[in-house]
């Protein structure tokens, strides 16, 4: 009988088994909305102060403490909220067992709710493990957390690495990632994720939208190594698997050379202010940009991205002149201080000084280059085949390219750039349209290598 409870017990906490440092995020469950003329007159509200509740998740913080849909949220810990962007930087921090003290308007009436923030559920599945853990980073400690078969023995084991925005990869149940990971885990594999310092669990690290690239693959780095100390992992069959920006840093994470297989999906080769420049042009008229306009457009960014990215000014000396502030603020996302395109100035300053050429003729892994035929970001075939031709230049017979028909940047199903930028539109697209062709893909190139 202490042998069958000791198996359960196991069973139970192998989600935190190998966790020792990271306190679990907080579950807070609310899903906020700041307050409109409209929905003050709805309400008979006397001021557009708070945030309103729209939805309370299951075994949330929010709903163990009373909270309820049309409650308005006048301040959390006592710092006052009129945004959502308010709330999402008062609560960032806050962990399991983290004190919370809701003052609310529960109509007209004011409520005061106390207790403990509730911990985020950790992944679960019926069909293979998800282990929870963590390695050293920096001052603190990065989550991974990893997906394996539940029988014993070693396994082909794949590095993820995601595109350059900051968020949690830590219950993204539908999320194009989410199927990905999903979908091969189901296969067999075990499925490394490595959180980007600063998202999800990690703990005391430097956060994504302040680092620059080089910190962003140290932390990549140092999963990558953590991953090897596994014993489940097949130090034989070690793959990276990148995708978008995740392609440029898939090649460089194995700094010792002992993967067997490297794989890019919708990424590039030139620098990123040619591709930006490129982008430009085929981007904008397809989201209705006049071309004569879009024109003008492209010669402006030409000048601001080649001071910014080549001779590393910050963009705030050149955002200068209400026009180019407009063009900034739309087509680069800078509207003042160290954030372009939601990540610190000086990540894309780094990531334009890279040769990627260079990177992948160092690479001796097999290589699979993949491309879907709808990619509206990632457009240009030619820069994934001549990745191929620079690994098959120096490593003959390496490198592989895969267009794959009727696929899109997300892995949705798009037969063209143009249905995908349509598709993006769609509520719901992306989480309901994904293409298993990449799951099939990825697996047969796997299990063709020798």
């Amino acid at each position: 009988m202490k042998k069958i409870i000791l198996l359960l017990f196991l069973f139970y906490f192998i989600p935190s088994i190998y966790s020792q440092n990271i306190p679990r995020k907080a579950f807070l469950g609310l899903r906020l909305i700041e307050i409109n003329d409209s929905i003050k007159t709805t309400l008979n509200l006397s001021s557009k102060e708070g945030l309103i509740v729209i939805n309370v998740s299951p075994n949330s913080t929010g709903e163990k403490m009373g909270l309820k849909i049309n409650d308005i949220i006048e301040s959390i810990n006592d710092i006052k909220l009129n945004s959502v962007k308010e709330y999402r930087e008062a609560v960032k921090n806050y962990r399991e067992k983290t004190p919370v003290k809701f003052e609310v308007n529960r109509t007209g009436e004011k409520l005061m709710f106390n207790g403990e923030a509730s911990p985020l559920p950790f992944e679960k599945s019926d069909k293979y493990d998800v282990i929870y853990d963590e390695v050293k980073f920096k001052e603190g400690y990065l989550r991974i957390i990893t997906t394996k078969p539940k029988t014993t023995g070693k396994f082909k084991t794949i590095l993820f690495i995601p595109g350059y925005l900051c968020y949690s990869l830590d219950n993204i149940g539908k999320h194009p990632y989410g199927q990905l990971v999903d979908k091969l885990s189901e296969r067999g594999y075990s499925v490394v994720r490595v959180e980007k310092p600063g998202t999800g669990d990690c703990y005391n690290t430097p956060d994504c939208i302040d680092i620059d690239y080089n910190t962003e693959l140290e932390a990549f780095e140092a999963g990558f190594q953590k991953m090897l100390e596994y014993d489940f992992v097949d130090k034989d069959n070690v793959f990276i698997f990148g995708h978008s920006l995740g392609g440029y840093e898939a090649p460089m994470v194995d700094k010792n050379r002992i993967a067997k297989g490297v794989i890019a999906c919708g990424t590039g080769l030139k620098t990123w202010y040619e591709y930006i420049i490129e982008m430009f042009r085929f981007q904008n008229p397809i989201t209705g940009v006049d071309y004569i306009e879009n024109e003008k457009v492209v010669q402006d960014m030409i000048k601001v991205l080649y001071d910014y990215l080549v001779l590393k000014k910050h963009p705030k000396d050149l955002a200068i002149g209400d026009e180019l502030k407009k063009e900034m603020k739309e087509y680069i996302e800078y509207s003042g201080g160290d954030q372009v395109w939601s990540r610190n100035y000086k990540f894309w300053q780094q990531l334009q000084d890279l040769n990627m050429a260079e990177v992948w003729k160092s690479v001796n892994a097999n290589v699979l280059i993949i491309r879907g035929e709808g990619d509206f970001e990632a457009f240009s075939n030619k820069d994934h085949e001549d990745i191929v031709n620079i690994v098959n230049a120096y490593h003959p017979g390496k490198g592989k390219f895969l267009l794959i028909p009727n696929m899109d940047h997300g892995f949705a199903t798009s037969k063209t750039p143009e249905e995908s930028y349509a598709n993006t539109k769609i509520a719901g697209y992306y989480y309901n349209n994904f293409n298993p062709a990449i799951i099939d893909e990825v697996s047969k190139w796997i299990e063709g290598l020798k």
